[in-house]
């Protein structure tokens, strides 16, 4: 009996073990989360003190830049910052309720306020056991959770990666040369479908060449001036069909998106992460996107394009029906152009024809050419001038023979058409040229200097002289072939005139073509249903695999091939190491953005390379011993590599014509301390034994230490260079410069035809290059680059030791000078011989008084180029020109831009305003004592002046009475007209301005404003109006404007596996002067349809 009770006993302990083991064990969990509640407490207020200030640094820089603007991933932080605010406060709340040992204050996220709450909570522990216990531990643990995720935003808010340069115009404006009334009537019937709410998406369609694109493009310009719809923003995307996954194809699109909207994420996201980021931002957009070329289905929503966006459109272009119908609502149909139309385009290329029998002849002629715009317009380029009737007839018979074969390609009349004009090229390099560019994707930009060195490379383009740097004669010449390429529309220039290409249905014709002189020649590029053998690789001479997923052999034989395009392939990790052992005769080679970590050491057998682009391969560290054989090479791009220094086999290549290098630290060194530096980025005598080297560039950061060490060494290495013509160089200290100028045996070789412009460009920085503005698109596009910015090392330089800037100025087309401290003026830089100028920007000399003082020289008309003038930040500046204006002085000024001069009480004089005549664009902001935009007295008559203004920006000026007292002001071309915080403004003559389109204003200004009832009601409907908000601050103006510029030029193109030889060695910096301040800080919203991304702290509502 005892036994059973004894075994009955254990059976039930062992039973209320486990039950109780966990009772235990969660209460002491609940009981750990006590004990921790004030540490957790006192690690969020710490983490949370660290993001604020973070937000709050990010905020005083944005405050006090007038060219940048939070990034997309600052404005969502910000609003999860909001959140974890609010739970902040509660948790602090509910801990006071149940502990009581804080003073009834929820602690700010500030370090010196929060220290003493600190201090508090290590006072007091809260008891454990007590009838709260459950809710102490359940707040612990919720703070504990808040805490992990405020460290996660803490880690991301970083200013340096938040801020960006402004966003653009709302519209960028697209290149259109075909004006036809057809054209405008699609336009319009896209613009009446967009107008109805139950229309998401609209589709263009139409076969190839029928003018699909020139309507997207003509849609897009006219989206600018449109009331009725007020887009906050115009996105345009190139399809990029070249490419073969629809994960690459997705991720295009999102970049093109991002780059638009000047968004930045995180690298290593997923398409999925980008497409929600990129839906966050646009939920609260009135935006279109504008997709042209789709050539397949895709899912808008993983793009971040979703249909729930209430305020989003869509406009889609493409050649397939089937796609037009499962991607769109709506359809409009682009047909072929009508025989009026098509005459109308002919005439208007070819002049118009009065011979009645040329005129029987062209309507057969144009007949034939198929209603396709592009191909009207070539073929009446070829016959323009022509008068013999022969010619007519003859070109007749070769245009209707395509309609009795096979009708090449489906399109009735390219094909001849194509071979008429490129069998009439004066040259046969020209059409080796030509053909070349079909190596591309279709409509592909391709960069026009990595185009020419492709074509020398090749050997395509005879260059007379042997005393004459080969690679500035082969651009020259290069301009000369894309002249008469464009002009006969075999080519098309893009936007921003750096690049070009090919249009999709010549380009189909182009690879058909055999190149002349050559008797065998097999070119290989992507199509579909075109697969690559071992034979294509035995035949081929020129192979493009540009965007291409092909898998590469381990030993091709390919004897005959001259070019090899495998840019643009993160698929492509490793080359095997006999890839190349059976191509002696490659002379082009691209890898550009290859994910490959070595190059094989059968590198070494390619004894006729002359171009190998290596820039973009990221994970490639260092260069195989082999490549020192290369000994015919010229053209060496290894920019954007992990390669640390230049190696030293580089200088065997003792034929190299260009080298281009980057050392770029990812952020400014200038205040980060100095560290003993170990590794040499390039290594003694290995420039200087590049004697036949004609460009350089190095890319080396801002204020990096190891590059600041030697820059005076390779500057003397440089100056024994006899051909160097193309220089990207930063010069620490003007000694550098100094040594450079004073030695160079290029830079002051003035025996050659070039005479006194002995450089044909460069891109030249000194001091310190951080940050960048709104307005460095303008100056990425001039050839000769000038950046002096001091600091601390050059900050009290005297005039008299800028000899070597004033001798760089004398070729400079763009000039940028910030933070000098002497300067009184710009006369002081000798302006007499800076007559190439056509870009200026000022920033930060806070001593100087006039930005021109023509009483202090005798140089006569100055700045007779400048096109572009930027003033920003000038404490003293009291007038833009003292003195004399000179004849031609400013004449071809079109952009006028003047912001934080807090000493102008005027802009302009009646002598000053008459002399700009071809100003388009006016723009002041931030200029407390400026009255008067134009200062003349009462009898002057302001009739012909500024005639051709087309936009005016009056932003934060107070004191702003009048633009000006005369009344015979025209404005003739005056588009747009932007006045915020001009309270004192009442007085706007509009009456004349008729083709004035928008008026960004507050509405209690736009009713105060002296109008008459006539023209208020007339002009009311342009109005956008914004809404200010004003709060007490010691902060200084917040307000942000709109991007100074429209910024879309695109500076590189990756695909093209070649990226702008001038690109940015970084930027300007402000050298710690401070923005003018006011006593109030106004935060602005402009109010469009409810959507607030085109302008942070503005939204636009419409009147």
């Amino acid at each position: 009996m005892a036994y059973e009770i004894t075994n009955l006993i254990g059976q039930s302990s062992s039973a209320m073990y486990i039950p109780l083991k966990d009772i235990f064990l969660y209460f002491k969990d609940k009981a750990k989360f006590i004990e921790d509640l004030q540490e957790n407490l006192r690690k969020l207020i710490v983490e949370m003190s660290t993001v604020y200030s973070r937000k709050k640094r990010t905020d005083r820089l944005l405050e006090t830049s007038v060219s940048k603007e939070g990034s997309g991933e600052y404005r969502i932080l910000v609003e999860q910052i909001k959140a974890f605010r609010e739970k902040y406060n509660k948790f602090f709340l509910k801990y006071n309720k149940y502990c009581g040992n804080l003073p009834g204050v929820i602690p700010e996220p500030d370090a010196s306020i929060a220290s003493n709450v600190i201090d508090l909570l290590q006072e007091g522990t809260p008891t454990v056991w007590t009838r709260k216990c459950f809710k102490l531990a359940k707040l612990s643990k919720n703070v504990k959770a808040l805490y992990d995720e405020i460290s996660r935003v803490a880690e991301r808010m970083i200013p340096e990666n938040l801020i960006l340069e402004k966003r653009p115009e709302v519209v960028q404006v697209k290149h259109d040369d075909i004006d036809l009334p057809s054209f405008n009537e699609y336009v319009k019937k896209v613009l009446r479908y967009l107008r109805e709410d139950k229309n998401r998406s609209i589709g263009i369609v139409g076969s190839i060449g029928v003018g699909k694109t020139t309507v997207m493009k003509r849609l897009n310009n006219q989206l600018e001036g449109d009331m009725s719809l007020k887009f906050d923003v115009v996105v345009w995307i190139n399809y990029p069909k070249e490419l073969d996954t629809k994960e690459k194809i997705i991720e295009m699109m999102q970049n093109e998106i991002m780059e638009r909207l000047k968004l930045k994420l995180e690298k290593g996201n997923s398409t999925k992460q980008n497409a929600n980021i990129i839906s966050t931002i646009l939920s609260k957009e009135k935006y279109i996107m504008l997709i042209d070329q789709v050539s397949s289905t895709i899912n808008l929503d993983e793009v971040g394009i979703h249909k729930d966006h209430k305020l989003g459109k869509v406009v889609v272009a493409s050649s397939d029906k089937k796609v037009i119908k499962q991607m769109t609502d709506e359809q409009v149909e682009i047909e072929r152009l009508a025989n009026d139309d098509a005459w109308d385009l002919f005439e208007n290329v070819c002049g118009v024809i009065y011979d009645p029998r040329i005129k029987d002849i062209a309507d057969r002629i144009i007949d034939s050419c198929g209603g396709l715009p592009l191909v009207i317009k070539l073929v009446a380029k070829f016959l323009k001038g022509v008068k013999d009737e022969k010619v007519w007839s003859d070109v007749k018979r070769i245009l209707q023979s395509e309609a009795q074969t096979a009708k090449l390609l489906n399109l009735a009349g390219v094909g001849n058409a194509y071979k008429l004009v490129y069998d009439g090229l004066s040259e046969s390099y020209f059409k080796k040229c030509l053909l070349f560019g079909a190596l591309f994707p279709s409509n592909h930009k391709i960069y026009k200097d990595y185009l020419v060195e492709c074509w020398m490379a090749e050997g395509f383009l005879p260059l007379f002289g042997t005393d004459v740097p080969k690679l500035r004669s082969g651009r020259e010449r290069g301009a000369t072939i894309f002249r008469e390429l464009t002009d006969k529309f075999l080519l098309e220039s893009c936007t921003d005139n750096k690049y070009i290409k090919m249009p999709e249905y010549f380009r189909k014709v182009a690879l058909e073509q055999q190149y002349p002189e050559e008797k065998r020649c097999v070119i290989w590029a992507p199509e579909e249903n075109k697969l690559l053998n071992e034979e294509i690789w035995r035949t081929v001479t020129r192979m493009s695999l540009i965007c291409c997923k092909a898998k590469l052999p381990k030993c091709p034989e390919s004897p005959n091939i001259s070019t090899l395009l495998l840019q643009c392939n993160p698929h492509l990790v490793k080359l095997e190491d006999l890839f190349f052992c059976n191509m002696k005769n490659l002379r082009v080679l691209n890898l550009n953005q290859a994910k490959i970590e070595l190059l094989p050491t059968s590198i070494s057998s390619l004894d006729n390379l002359i171009s190998l682009y290596l820039n973009g391969c990221t994970r490639l560290a260092k260069l195989p011993s082999q490549v020192k054989r290369l000994e015919k090479i010229e053209f060496l791009d290894i920019r954007g590599t992990s390669i640390p220094k230049l190696p030293e086999e580089i200088g065997n290549m003792i034929q190299l014509r260009s080298l281009r290098v980057s050392f770029a630290p990812k952020e400014c060194s200038r205040n980060s301390k100095r560290k003993e530096v170990d590794e040499i980025l390039i290594p003694p005598n290995i420039i200087c034994h590049l004697q036949q080297l004609e460009e350089l560039i190095i890319e080396t950061g801002c204020c990096n230490p190891s590059w600041d060490n030697i820059a005076d060494r390779i500057a003397r290495e440089l100056a024994n260079l006899e051909k160097l013509t193309t220089l990207s160089f930063h010069f620490p200290t003007i000694g550098v410069l100094e040594t450079f100028v004073t030695n160079s045996k290029s830079w002051n070789n003035t025996e050659t035809h070039w005479k006194n412009n002995t450089f044909n460009s460069f891109k030249i920085s000194i001091g310190c290059c951080k940050t960048q503005h709104p307005y460095s698109s303008e100056i990425r596009r001039a050839e000769r680059q000038l950046r002096f910015s001091t600091s601390e090392e050059i900050s009290s330089v005297k005039n008299e030791e800028i000899l070597s800037v004033k001798e760089v100025l004398k070729q400079a087309n763009a000039f940028e000078v910030v933070g000098h401290v002497n300067v009184k003026s710009l006369s002081e830089f000798d302006l007499g011989n800076a007559g190439a100028l056509k870009v200026c920007v000022v920033e930060y000399c806070n001593n100087m008084v006039n930005i021109v003082d023509a009483d202090s020289t005798n140089d006569g008309g100055v700045l007779k180029c400048l096109e572009e003038l930027y003033l920003f930040n000038l404490r003293s500046v009291q007038s833009i020109w003292k003195g004399l204006i000179f004849p031609e002085s400013l004449s071809k000024l079109e952009v006028l831009t003047i912001c934080g001069c807090p000493e102008l009480t005027w802009i302009l004089d009646h002598k000053l305003a008459e002399a700009l005549s071809s100003l388009k664009h006016l723009k002041v902001k931030n200029c407390p004592k400026i009255v008067e935009i134009i200062e003349v007295e009462d009898h002057i008559d302001c009739f012909g002046m500024l005639q051709k203004v087309k936009t005016v920006e009056l932003i934060d000026l107070p004191n702003l009475e009048s633009i000006c007292k005369s009344g015979s002001m025209m404005w003739n071309s005056l588009r747009k007209i932007v006045a915020i915080s001009c309270q004192k403004l009442t007085n706007l003559p509009l009456s004349n301005a008729e083709e004035l389109e928008t008026i960004e204003c507050e509405e209690s200004w736009w009713n105060a404003l002296q109008l008459s009832g006539e023209a208020k009601q007339c002009f009311h409907p342009h109005c956008h109006f914004i809404v200010v908000e004003e709060e007490s601050s010691s902060n200084g103006r917040s307000f942000n404007t709109q991007a100074f510029d429209n910024n879309d030029s695109q500076t590189s193109n990756s695909r093209n596996g070649h990226d702008e030889a001038m690109t940015s060695n970084g930027s300007s910096n402000t050298n710690g002067a401070q923005k003018v301040e006011d006593d109030s800080l106004y935060k602005a919203k402009l109010v469009r349809a409810n959507c607030q991304i085109s302008m942070p702290q503005k939204t636009l509502k419409s009147c």
